[in-house]
């Protein structure tokens, strides 16, 4: 069967890489060596396939093996770059959800559709470090990570491509503004939904300014945020959206605006106890940077 590439949603068919692993003489993951095919997520509309993309990690606390560590993690595609058609799977979480897992394997909870169309979860083991070195490369001053990643040939997920990540451009284009919808997936204290799929939850862009994404490097939204949600996609999805002033009617635009890092609440000591259901965001222009540190996909 050949490849397929949804091209008027520029979604790619995602390739399982066989086993991430790491050069003897390097310091970064080595490219993914064979590959074979994954079923596509069953809608192309962009909730559907994050919900598909999402998953919850989890693993020993490094330091507190008594204690279990879990966050979220988003798979987007990395196309080979002489093979568009063809996408290798990548992992994206906060950096702090990975390095705060003390064993070299991690377990990823994902899942299965059955026969009568209903999903089941299960556990899956993944590498994410040879003796002390990292499979996942880390962003040098934001708190994202990314590796290549191997996951079983029965998890339904389609890949979406970088371009999907919001940059400045996107966001000053689309005219994004404090107050605009945003949707967050995830774990929140490791809680799925039915068959194992993260809790979707809207919130609203709420600091200013949003760009330039890479000088402010953080932005807050109005969500409550637990432990277990880190890592997970923050985007968006606009219909007939009022874009400088003039309405867009029939367009829809829809991408990955970052993902969640952690909580705020008050400097004061008095109210440091108080939640205030307020999160931060690690803008997109920090993912799409991150994995770029790792080496191509070279496609067999």
């Amino acid at each position: 069967m050949s490849p397929r590439l949804f091209t008027p949603l520029a979604i790619i068919t995602l390739l399982l890489a066989a086993s991430p692993c790491l050069d003897a003489s390097a310091q970064q993951p080595s490219t993914p060596p064979a590959l074979t095919y994954l079923p596509a997520a069953p809608s192309d509309e962009i909730n559907t396939l994050l919900m598909h993309a999402t998953f919850l990690i989890y693993g020993k606390q490094k330091n507190h093996p008594d204690k279990i560590v879990t966050g979220t993690i988003f798979v987007m595609a990395v196309q080979n770059k002489d093979d568009a058609e063809h996408g290798v799977a990548v992992l994206i979480t906060a950096a702090h959800v990975l390095d705060d897992i003390g064993d070299s394997i991690a377990t990823l909870v994902v899942r299965r559709k059955n026969s009568d169309d209903t999903y089941a979860a299960y556990e899956t083991k993944i590498p994410i470090r040879d003796n002390d070195r990292n499979l996942y490369v880390k962003h040098p001053s934001s708190d994202v990570a990314a590796m290549y990643v191997e996951l079983p040939t029965d998890v339904n997920i389609t890949g979406l491509p970088l371009s999907f990540l919001a940059d400045d451009k996107k966001i000053e284009e689309l005219d994004l503004h404090p107050g605009d919808e945003v949707f967050c997936l995830g774990f929140p204290l490791a809680t799925s939904t039915f068959g194992g799929f993260p809790i979707l939850r809207k919130g609203y862009l709420a600091s200013y300014p949003l760009t330039p994404t890479k000088l402010i490097g953080k932005i807050g939204i109005d969500l409550p945020i637990f432990g277990g949600n880190s890592g997970g996609p923050i985007y968006f999805y606009y219909t007939n959206r009022v874009v400088h002033g003039s309405m867009q009617l029939g367009t829809w635009q829809r991408g990955v605006l970052g993902l969640v890092t952690q909580s705020t609440n008050s400097p004061f000591p008095e109210y440091k106890d108080e939640r205030l259901g307020f999160g931060i965001m690690v803008p997109a222009v920090f993912i799409r940077e991150t994995i770029d540190l790792l080496p191509p996909p070279t496609l067999h």
